[in-house]
């Protein structure tokens, strides 16, 4: 009861409806050093060259979690991904594929366990971060989400497999089985990420 009446908060206070969607446009460009941003907001500096740009129109999962599809989606947040990606050395293709096997792009995401937000971050996990109120919010919870893994990759030496299995079901079950633990779960859930993780590098 207080996780829903968080949510019902948190959704009265910014004015949004959980049923509603939002169509907002990427733009990608390069800097005048060759580098590449992506934002959804446009550039008007001088040696900024908008190399594309898109419409991408907010997923949102229904109260039943869609099935899960091997497809990519474009998704409202990309910008706030790819940036906060390359912030912490990591690959935007990497992080898009766990928050969409994580959240399906819903913000409002709520598990049974009581993981929230887009990364789908544990209470306990998100104060570790120093995140302990708006857990909601896409791009604190993307930032918290995205340290997380980065910390989890360092552990273990940049081994994706084993840093989504510590991200799905703790470190502590890594440990207990030196590697992947034996969870039908755990184990589904590395085989999608890394699935669309390959989509996703087609991408982005």
């Amino acid at each position: 009861m207080l996780i829903r009446n968080l949510i019902i908060a948190t959704i009265a206070l910014l004015g949004l409806s959980i049923s509603g969607s939002v169509t907002a446009v990427i733009y990608v460009y390069e800097q005048p050093n060759g580098s590449t941003v992506i934002t959804d907001s446009r550039i008007k500096k001088p040696g900024y060259k908008l190399k594309k740009s898109y419409s991408s129109k907010s997923y949102r999962s229904n109260t039943q979690r869609s099935p899960y599809r091997a497809r990519t989606i474009k998704s409202k947040y990309d910008a706030v991904i790819v940036n906060t990606a390359l912030k912490y050395d990591l690959e935007p293709s990497f992080i898009k594929a766990v928050i969409h096997v994580e959240s399906a792009f819903d913000r409002y995401a709520l598990s049974h366990a009581g993981a929230m937000g887009l990364m789908q971050l544990m209470p306990a996990t998100a104060s570790n971060y120093q995140l302990k109120q708006d857990h909601f919010n896409p791009k604190r919870n993307i930032d918290v989400g995205v340290q997380h893994i980065k910390n989890l990759m360092e552990r273990y030496n940049s081994d994706k497999r084993l840093s989504l299995a510590a991200y799905n079901a703790g470190e502590g079950a890594v440990s207990k089985y030196n590697g992947v633990p034996p969870y039908e779960e755990t184990q589904g859930y590395i085989i999608k990420v890394m699935r669309l993780y390959k989509l996703y590098k087609k991408e982005i």
